[in-house]
């Protein structure tokens, strides 16, 4: 009988204890924000569309006149959380410098934002990439700098698979935009391999590129799609010698192609800002 009545009294707790669980004081939080975000909503004279601008900003970036290196990201509406989350655990650490950080989207993640992608991210004749490079160095930079504490001679671009083209196709044709890349896995095959004209040309026009470029691929990703092309670009590079660009390149062991961004901007953003 004893027993009986111990065994009834401890499921008696366990149900009251459920039950207290259940009914716990959960409140929403009013004006949550994740990375101190702000979002704005960017039109475009040059791309015909509006952009959604996501912008963290350092925690301490109202309690101090302190100006922060920019950051822009590319593909923002599903790589601007990975970013802003990475850079703050660097600084963290002290691995990075504090920076602002700039997350270009579209608004949602579904095919209409994968057709703006091939849009706007394309160099040549099929592609956008001319008016989509017009539009972040004639408007998204002029906004952020005029209305953020920017150090204006230091901005990095990031940008993964046709962010990547995108990032180099910058540096190929205006590399005083950006001083930093951070390129992963970039998919070089669009338009018949047409990057690697722009990376001619741009060896022709330029005598020097000044910029410190991190390059990446995962071991796993398609050899005929990736690692065979950016292998040879980045041959193709080296070769040119110049004198102030500081190129390094990874591979990262077991990755394939869609495992890599975490990994390209945690060891991307160490080695940009690196000495």
């Amino acid at each position: 009988m004893k027993i009986h009545f111990i065994i009834f009294s401890l499921i008696t707790i366990f149900v009251n204890y459920v039950s207290a669980s259940a009914q716990q004081d959960v409140r929403d939080v009013d004006n949550f924000n994740l990375y101190n975000t702000q979002l704005k909503l960017l039109n475009s004279r040059f791309v015909d569309d509006t952009f959604h601008i996501y912008i963290s900003l350092p925690d301490d970036y109202n309690n101090t006149d302190e100006r922060y290196p920019a950051l822009y990201v590319l593909d923002g509406d599903i790589s601007y959380g990975i970013a802003a989350g990475i850079t703050r655990y660097l600084e963290i650490g002290g691995n990075i410098p504090e920076l602002i950080v700039i997350g270009i989207g579209y608004g949602a993640i579904d095919k209409s934002a994968g057709n703006k992608r091939n849009r706007d991210y394309r160099p040549g004749e099929n592609g956008g990439a001319e008016n989509f490079l017009k539009f972040i160095n004639d408007e998204l930079i002029p906004y952020v700098d005029g209305n953020f504490r920017t150090v204006i001679e230091d901005r990095t671009i990031t940008g993964y698979s046709l962010g990547g083209l995108f990032a180099l196709y910058s540096l190929f044709t205006q590399p005083d935009i950006f001083n930093k890349y951070v390129v992963g896995s970039p998919y070089l095959i669009p338009d018949n391999f047409v990057i690697f004209d722009y990376e001619e040309q741009a060896s022709s026009t330029f005598n020097d590129l000044s910029a410190k470029v991190f390059i990446s691929v995962g071991s796993e990703a398609s050899e005929e799609k990736y690692f065979n092309p950016i292998d040879e670009l980045v041959s193709i590079i080296q070769t040119r010698e110049y004198p102030n660009l500081i190129l390094e390149t990874k591979i990262f062991d077991g990755s394939d192609h869609l495992v890599g961004p975490p990994e390209v901007i945690t060891h991307g953003l160490i080695s940009v800002f690196g000495e």
